[in-house]
C-alpha cells in the first residue's frame, strides 16, 4: 500500500471511529436511528390495539380465528369470539375516531412516564426518583403489579422493595416486560447497558425469574439496531441470563420445538404444558398473567413469523393469554429491526372507522391516563425525545456523533 493510500485508510479509520484499544464500533445514521425509534414506538401501539379485544380471555386453546386485522365489536358475533366489550378494548376503531390518533395504554403510557423522568433527572435515573415519578404521573388505569408498587409507595417504601415478592403479590406477573423497552432504544447497540437497565426497571415491579423475560427482551431491542436476523439476537440476549433461569431454559425449549414443528399450534401446546401452572416448583397464582407463559409464546411468535410484521403479531396475538403485551413488544421489536416504513399502512393509517390517515396513528398520541403530563403529543414529537435521549446515552458511553458527507454519524462504542 503506497503511502497516499495508507493515509486516507488512517484517516477514514479515525472518521468513523475505528477500534480503538481493543474497543469496538458500529455506525448509523440519527436518520436511520430516528427511523427505527418511529418504528418502536409505532409497532407497540399496533401490536397493543391488535391484541386489545382478546386480552386475557383464551388460555387452554388459541384463539379459533387468526388474528392479521383490526377486529372489533362486531366480529364478536359474527365469528363467534370471546371478546371484551365492556370497556374500550373491543372498540378500537371507534377510539381512534374519538381519539383522533392513537392513545395511552401501559403498553406506552409508562415509557412516556419514564422518557419525561430521564429528561428531568438524566440518564442516571434513581429508584427515589422513579418514586417522585410514579407518585406523580402513574395513578389510574393500573392493574395488579403496578397497582401494587403505588400502593407500597405511597406506604413509604421505594423500588425495589416495590416488586420484592415478599411485599408484591404480584411480582411473577408479566408487568415489567411491558413497561421496559424504552431501555432498548436508549441505549441502541449497547446490549449490556440495555441489559442492566432493564433489570434495574424490571425490579421496580418484579423479581426473581420474572425479571428475566424483561431483560432478555430489551437486550434484543438493543441489538436489533444492527442485527436483524431473529435467531442472533435471541444468542445475544440469552448470555444475558443467569444459566439456571427457568425463563433460559423456556426459551431453548421454544427454539428447540420450532425446530420440530413447522406448525406454531403446536409448539404453543407444548409451552402451555410446561410453562403455565408452575414454575421451578412455584404455583402461579393467576397463570394467565405469568412472565414466563406470556413472554414464550412472544418468542415463539418471533421465530414462526420469520420478520413479518403482520404474521409475527397474529400469532402473538393468536396464541391468547395477556396477548396484547406480547403483541406489542414483538410489534415493536420489528419496528425497530425493519424500521417504521415495514409496519404495514392497513394497521398504521387504516384503523378508524371512518376515512384514512395520512400519516402514521395521525401523528397522533393522546395521553388520558397519566397524570400531569401533556395529553396531545406528536408522535415524531415523541420519537424526537427519544431520540435526544439516546444520543446522550451514545456520547456519555464513548460513542461519538459526527457530521460525514452532510449526515450525522453516531459511532457507538458496542462492546470491548
Amino acid at each position: 500500500m503506497n503511502l497516499k493510500k495508507l493515509f486516507l485508510t488512517y484517516l477514514l479509520f479515525i472518521i468513523i471511529g475505528g477500534p480503538v484499544l481493543g474497543q469496538k464500533y458500529k455506525h448509523i445514521t440519527k436518520k436511520e436511528l430516528k427511523d427505527k425509534i418511529a418504528g418502536y414506538w409505532i409497532g407497540q401501539l399496533a401490536g397493543n390495539y391488535i391484541g386489545f379485544p382478546f386480552e386475557n380471555l383464551y388460555d387452554t386453546v388459541p384463539i379459533p380465528v387468526f388474528i392479521n386485522r383490526y377486529f372489533n365489536y362486531l366480529d364478536a358475533d359474527t365469528l363467534n369470539l370471546k371478546m371484551n366489550l365492556n370497556d374500550r378494548r373491543g372498540f378500537v376503531n371507534i377510539m381512534a375516531d374519538a381519539m383522533g390518533g392513537a392513545w395511552s395504554d401501559d403498553d406506552t403510557d409508562i415509557e412516556f412516564v419514564m422518557l419525561h423522568g430521564l429528561e428531568k433527572y438524566g440518564l442516571d435515573i434513581t429508584y427515589e426518583e422513579v418514586a417522585k415519578l410514579r407518585k406523580e404521573h402513574v395513578n389510574r388505569f393500573i392493574w395488579s403489579s403496578n397497582k401494587r408498587v403505588n400502593e407500597l409507595i405511597n406506604q413509604g417504601y421505594t423500588p425495589p422493595q416495590t416488586g420484592n415478592k415478599q411485599l408484591n403479590e404480584h411480582w411473577y406477573k408479566i408487568s415489567s416486560q411491558l413497561i421496559n423497552e424504552i431501555w432498548g432504544v436508549i441505549y441502541p447497540g449497547m446490549a449490556n447497558k440495555a441489559a442492566h437497565w432493564a433489570q434495574w426497571g424490571a425490579k421496580i415491579t418484579n423479581d426473581g425469574w420474572a425479571t428475566h423475560g424483561t431483560i432478555l427482551y430489551v437486550s434484543m431491542y438493543s441489538a436489533a439496531f444492527f442485527e436483524k436476523d431473529i435467531h442472533k439476537l435471541l444468542a445475544i440476549s440469552m448470555e444475558k441470563l443467569p444459566k439456571n433461569s427457568p425463563y433460559l431454559k423456556g426459551v431453548k425449549d421454544v427454539i428447540k420445538w420450532h425446530a420440530q414443528n413447522k406448525d406454531w399450534k403446536k409448539t404453543r401446546e407444548l409451552i402451555h404444558k410446561n410453562y403455565f401452572s408452575e414454575i421451578d416448583g412455584f404455583k402461579i397464582p393467576y397463570p394467565m398473567g405469568g412472565a414466563i407463559i406470556n413472554g414464550l409464546n412472544g418468542i415463539m411468535a418471533l421465530l414462526y413469523g420469520e420478520g413479518d410484521f403482520t404474521k409475527t403479531v397474529g400469532i402473538a396475538t393468536t396464541s391468547g393469554y395477556d396477548c396484547d403485551n406480547q403483541a406489542a413488544t414483538v410489534g415493536g421489536l420489528l419496528g425497530v429491526i425493519n424500521g417504521s416504513q415495514s409496519i404495514p399502512e392497513k394497521l398504521t393509517k387504516e384503523l378508524p372507522s371512518r376515512g384514512k390517515w395520512d400519516k402514521p396513528f395521525n401523528d397522533t398520541y393522546i395521553n388520558y391516563s397519566r397524570d400531569n403530563l401533556p395529553n396531545y403529543n406528536k408522535i415524531s414529537e415523541i420519537v424526537d425525545r427519544i431520540a435526544i435521549m439516546a444520543e446522550k446515552a451514545i456520547i456519555q458511553s464513548g460513542g461519538k456523533k459526527e457530521i460525514i458527507n452532510e449526515q450525522i454519524i453516531y459511532s457507538i462504542k458496542t462492546a470491548k
